[in-house]
């Protein structure tokens, strides 16, 4: 079975599924799949896939003309075996016997998608912007486990007039880089716009997520003091264990489901012996398919990365303790000690 095989097999759902798993957020038009732009991190609907040949365009940036290993790759810094892997486990596509040296695949290919390591530009923003938004918490949060307490420590504040959670995001600096909010309106929710860059004087508050770790400048000492960090994927994560355990608060965000190279990047600059993955869970029994694809994807996107240089581990639910698509984090203090203390070392 060789990529163009698999390329075919993969049915409009199939790609659908895909994307919604990358976070590319796809919107049915006609004979496309209008997306966000997650080829480069961004924020627009202007990544398109044509399903008549099972290729995408994104219009800016420059990113150009891909097919869904390229972009798969992009998201995730996979090379292009890994993602032709990605995908296989994804839809019990069997690979076995075909690896980047097998004759069934034409390894020159392979090297067009070698992953370059991009120089990503982050525009430093006023902090005078918050100025704008009011100290005010919303109870849909504090429902969700987080205190007033630490929401005010990492600067979230509440728009009147747009009905919006509002979420700074810093550098390790402490460097304003990029806002974002969390809407309330149903309607926006309900058109996958649960989370979305803010916009202030006709200008896009957005930054590449992929090339910082949200909570860091407020984390990092107790992350060295304990020399340890967890990785969630979303902000909320990061301010429920604050909450939790505010002595030991040692989480970030990495905006989504894939460490880039940017982010380790920021790692090795930490005084860190051991780093958990703490992802929302994404299988609802142990030993399915869904269940090992997911583990795939972790040793693809975390483990092969990370275990050169850091003691790993790994949050596992296999006392189904979490529903799917929640994070360790949403069940409260007890459940995620249970969850810390039973994590996978590697």
């Amino acid at each position: 079975m060789d990529a163009n095989e698999v390329k075919e097999m993969l049915s409009d759902n199939d790609i659908m599924s895909l994307l919604l798993d990358i976070g590319a957020e796809p919107r049915p038009q006609g004979n496309t799949f209008v997306c966000r732009t997650v080829c480069h991190h961004g924020h627009k609907h202007k990544l398109i896939y044509f399903k008549d040949t099972k290729s995408f365009r994104c219009f800016t940036d420059n990113c150009g003309s891909m097919d869904i290993f390229g972009l798969v790759g992009r998201v995730m810094d996979l090379d292009f075996f890994n993602s032709f892997k990605y995908i296989c486990m994804k839809f019990g596509i069997s690979y076995q016997g075909v690896t980047s040296h097998s004759d069934k695949i034409d390894t020159s290919f392979f090297e067009k998608f070698k992953r370059i390591k991009e120089v990503i530009s982050i525009k430093t923003l006023s902090k005078k912007i918050l100025d704008t938004y009011y100290d005010l918490y919303h109870s849909i949060w504090v429902k969700d486990g987080i205190s007033v307490r630490s929401m005010k420590k990492f600067g979230i504040k509440y728009s009147i007039l747009s009905n919006q959670i509002i979420i700074p995001h810093h550098d390790i600096d402490g460097n304003l880089i990029g806002v974002r909010a969390r809407n309330l309106n149903e309607e926006l929710v309900d058109d996958g716009k649960k989370y979305m860059p803010v916009y202030y004087k006709n200008e896009v508050l957005k930054h590449p997520t992929g090339a910082a770790l949200y909570g860091l400048n407020l984390t990092r000492k107790d992350i060295e003091r304990y020399k340890t960090i967890i990785l969630f994927e979303s902000e909320k994560s990061v301010l429920q264990l604050d909450t939790m355990l505010p002595d030991m608060s040692i989480g970030v965000c990495i905006s989504g489901s894939s460490l880039t190279y940017h982010q380790l990047d920021i790692l090795k600059k930490l005084d860190i012996e051991e780093v958990v993955v703490a992802l929302d869970k994404e299988f609802t029994e142990i030993g399915s398919q869904e269940e090992k694809f997911y583990a795939e994807k972790v040793k693809n996107v975390f483990l092969d990365k990370l275990t050169p240089y850091y003691r790993v581990s790994v949050i596992w639910d296999t006392d189904n303790l979490l529903g799917e698509k929640e994070s360790p984090t949403d069940r409260g203090l007890d459940t995620f000690k249970k969850l810390f203390e039973n994590r996978l070392l590697f």
